[in-house]
């Protein structure tokens, strides 16, 4: 179960960083496109985009990442979905088989 829990973890670490190149890429694609177009609605998601990566961490970034290419870039939307859903799922994962390797009960909390 030891190899397991190790696999999640380096699965977890290849998401985050490639969560984290998402929303770079995401941002300098923002700041072309608004010093190109000078759309002030672009201006605004660059904005959001950047608060919302310090206060939530990668969450409301990648919802905005999302929403900014909505309409320019099939692919990256998908992406961005793919890696917002698989975040939480290997984090249950991660937290079922933390429980597992250490032979405890789920429910088991008091224990703690």
């Amino acid at each position: 179960m030891e190899g397991f829990f190790g696999i999640v973890i380096l699965f977890a670490l290849v998401i985050g960083l490639g969560s984290l190149v998402y929303i770079i890429k995401s941002l300098i694609d923002m700041w072309t496109e608004y010093a190109s177009t000078k759309n002030e609605t672009v201006l605004l998601l660059f904005i959001l985009n950047i608060i919302g990566f310090f206060l939530s961490g990668a969450l409301i970034s990648m919802i905005v990442a999302i929403i900014f290419y909505w309409n320019r870039s099939r692919s990256m939307r998908l992406l961005g979905f793919i890696l917002l859903i698989i975040g939480p799922v290997l984090f249950i994962v991660f937290v079922i088989s933390s429980f597992a390797m250490f032979d405890s009960q789920m429910m088991d909390w008091q224990q703690y």
